[in-house]
């Protein structure tokens, strides 16, 4: 018996990113060097794309107040100006960011790491080197060198680009299948579905897969000529009480789409390709514009948050992008997209965006954690010295819950020895 065919209608939704908002998410990840290179890229290649000169009014500033005093004339700055604190290295970003949760010894082995980082941000020693050379087991270096790979720019002291591109992907939250799938990166450059074979992903996975692979940095510590200099994304101060944000545009950033070139394209072929170039411009400008404004919209919110550490350079409260996603009411992905790789420029220095995202114990900070577990041992009788289970106690008491072993993990950071060896006879 013969079987007919058969028409199933069936109905459903997909969601699918369109060329502009594709872009859009491509650029909001990019640091600000980095997205420079970008534009001027898109500016020599793409004609209906121009900068948009600046047009100077004559005499448009009001004539300054001079102040006479001693012989010597001083112009007269009724605001106070917030001070503008010099741009990091790299290796000062990164060392900046370790001293907060490592203790003297291992801070003296990532300053030694850090310090033998090639212009690529990858690591010229072998940790057996390393620990030769400083005296330390290769379990202490090798600790201390994950840590750094995680640091921002993420996946510096990493010794291959797969191993960057690892620690890259973790931090994104990417899946543990997905982590794994680089090793087969060799692979995908030669046969797409042998790369699937080998990796396990199926077709779907593999979009997510390549989605992710196009936000990796394969040079984490490169930032081209200005390799030396760490360039801020944003300037954030307070100005009678109130949070400023303002956002670092180039001259290259404030563009203008220019349709001269579509009244001549007189045939099919160049219609086409000027109205791809055209389309392309617009997608490119309202990316930088939405860039601009997504970023503002989440640093602002950020120091709302950490209005503290703009008065005091020193307190920072627990905050994660869940939280921020929530205020913004954005996506929690874009939140991440916008953090990456992105710098600040405050009052007290300049320091990743990432650092202000502190994890927290109870509502509380670590670092203020640790803070309160160095308190209560400073406090103890010397003689009876207290556990990793009493200091829990101690801290519960405080309206903060820790495990024992947590307690255990947060002394030893901070290089504190256990009760035994703290007892005094």
């Amino acid at each position: 018996m013969e079987q007919g065919l058969n028409q199933n209608l069936e109905l459903s939704l997909q969601l699918k990113l369109t060329p502009g908002l594709y872009l859009q998410l491509e650029l909001l990840q990019l640091p600000i060097l980095k997205l420079e290179e970008v534009i001027k890229n898109e500016l020599e290649e793409n004609p209906f794309l121009e900068v948009e000169e600046e047009e100077k009014e004559v005499n448009a500033e009001p004539i300054p107040d001079f102040i006479f005093e001693g012989g010597n004339v001083f112009v007269s700055d009724e605001e106070v100006e917030q001070p503008i604190p010099d741009r990091k290295s790299l290796r000062d970003i990164l060392l900046q960011q370790a001293r907060w949760d490592l203790t003297e010894k291992e801070f003296k082995v990532a300053e030694f790491i850090v310090d033998n980082l090639e212009y690529r941000g990858f690591l010229t020693l072998k940790e057996e080197e390393i620990a030769d050379k400083l005296g330390v087991p290769v379990s202490l270096v090798r600790k201390v060198r994950e840590f750094v790979k995680s640091l921002t720019p993420v996946g510096c002291a990493s010794y291959t680009v797969k191993e960057a591109f690892e620690a890259q992907l973790k931090e994104l939250g990417a899946s543990d299948k997905y982590v794994k799938a680089v090793d087969y990166l060799d692979v995908l450059a030669k046969s797409r579905e042998e790369f699937r074979e080998k990796s396990g992903l199926s077709e779907d996975e593999l979009e997510e897969f390549l989605s992710f692979l196009r936000r990796l940095d394969a040079e984490p510590g490169n930032m081209g000529d200005f390799n030396p200099v760490i360039s801020p994304d944003a300037k954030v101060y307070l100005l009678k009480g109130k949070v400023i944000v303002e956002i670092t545009e180039p001259p290259t950033f404030k563009l203008r789409v220019n349709p001269f070139y579509l009244k001549y394209a007189d045939n099919k072929e160049l219609k086409k390709y000027v109205n791809e170039k055209y389309q392309r411009a617009l997608f490119i400008y309202k990316a930088i514009q939405q860039r601009k404004e997504t970023l503002r919209k989440i640093v602002e919110c950020v120091f709302n948050e950490q209005i503290e550490f703009l008065k005091d350079g020193k307190t920072v409260k627990p905050l994660n992008y869940r939280q921020i996603a929530e205020m913004t009411g954005m996506h929690e992905s874009t939140v991440s997209r916008a953090v990456k790789d992105k710098f600040v420029e405050t009052p007290f220095g300049v320091y990743p965006l990432k650092f202000f995202f502190k994890k927290s114990v109870s509502g509380t900070s670590v670092d203020a954690v640790k803070e309160k577990i160095r308190e209560i041992i400073d406090k103890e009788d010397k003689r009876r010295p207290l556990s990793d289970s009493k200091i829990a106690e101690e801290l519960k008491r405080l309206g903060i819950k820790i495990a024992r072993r947590t307690v255990a993990k947060y002394r030893e950071e901070m290089g504190i020895p256990g009760a035994f060896e703290r007892r005094k006879r």
